[in-house]
């Protein structure tokens, strides 16, 4: 009986590797839009809180 060899067979599924691809895509998408919003409109992309509360002095 001649053995698979396990280095050339791929464990995952395309669907899913496309699924993260999608993903991604999205994610940059999202990334663009809200730096061109950031740009155009003045929109402040900080999520720190400035006035921050329990600041220990």
């Amino acid at each position: 009986m001649e053995r698979i060899d396990g280095e050339g067979t791929a464990l995952i599924r395309p669907y899913l590797v496309e699924c993260e691809r999608q993903e991604e895509r999205a994610r940059q998408r999202w990334r663009r839009l809200s730096l061109v919003m950031a740009a155009d409109f003045g929109i402040d992309l900080d999520s720190r809180d400035v006035h921050g509360a329990g600041v220990a002095w």
